[in-house]
């Protein structure tokens, strides 16, 4: 029964990367997309604003991650095999 858990485990680590990758790019994209369409700046001019904007939001995001640890659920009251069948459902 346990290798079903490590499965799911890897599953869910390979969803988070991909979820990390994808969410970091729309950041990025939406931070780039009107300042070049507008032609503002140089290219570089912007990638480098972006790039520090991403890092911004990044690091600004403590409230954000404070809800999401402690406000959705608490796992305390679930035990194991029903914290990873509610982890891989949603």
């Amino acid at each position: 029964m346990s290798t079903i858990y490590l499965c799911i485990v890897i599953f869910l680590l390979c969803l988070a990367v991909f979820d990390l990758f994808v969410g970091v790019s729309n950041d990025a994209v939406n931070f780039l997309q009107s300042a070049i369409g507008a032609k503002v700046a140089k290219f570089r001019t912007v990638l480098i604003i972006a790039s520090c904007g991403v890092v911004l939001g990044a690091i600004m995001s403590s409230g954000m991650m404070d809800i999401a640890r402690h406000g959705i659920m608490s796992p305390d009251h679930f035990t194991f095999e029903e914290v990873m069948t509610l982890f891989l459902h949603l």
